[in-house]
């Protein structure tokens, strides 16, 4: 029995993607969501770090991973296959997630980073560049597009999903 690359891709792809999706809403409606609640900027400050941190670790090979798993697929189904437009959708959807990351998440990363650096470096925040309110803002900013990040994973998974029945 020979193995049908192109159906380990998409399977491995299509979990992935909806891991990802997952992850992303639980994340954003409870580790976040929780944190915006608070009222001391560093712990806002130190909730969003940790939040990051494992994403940050997590998401690029989670997202490269299946985006070019569903390529593959396509690729390997070859054009006429029924499935191969759905694939390509899913691929591009998570090329997405990389761009829209990369030119809209990271800068609010970058000011959270830089809040976070100042937290570490010193016991408590001794000056007051930043208020609880601006982190607190900041912190909204990154959920909400973390959130957008998310619903192109999950439209990832959806046409991923969607290519599979088709085969």
């Amino acid at each position: 029995m020979a193995i049908n690359w192109a159906q380990v891709l998409q399977l491995v792809s299509l979990l992935a993607a909806t891991h990802s999706s997952g992850y992303g809403l639980c994340s954003d409606r409870v580790a976040v969501h929780n944190a915006l609640l608070l009222s001391d900027r560093d712990t806002v400050t130190r909730q969003w770090f940790r939040a990051w941190d494992f994403g940050r670790k997590y998401g690029p090979f989670v997202v490269t991973g299946s985006g070019l798993g569903f390529l593959g697929a396509a690729l390997l189904d070859g054009i006429s296959s029924p499935a191969f437009g759905f694939n390509v959708a899913a691929s591009l959807s998570m090329g997405l997630v990389v761009v829209y990351t990369v030119f809209i998440v990271f800068p609010v990363n970058d000011k959270l980073l830089e809040a976070h650096s100042k937290l570490t470096s010193q016991k408590k925040f001794d000056d007051d560049s930043q208020t609880t309110e601006e982190i607190r803002s900041l912190a909204a900013a990154w959920k909400t597009a973390d959130l957008k990040r998310t619903l192109l994973s999950t439209f990832a998974a959806l046409a991923g999903l969607v290519a599979a029945c088709k085969k």
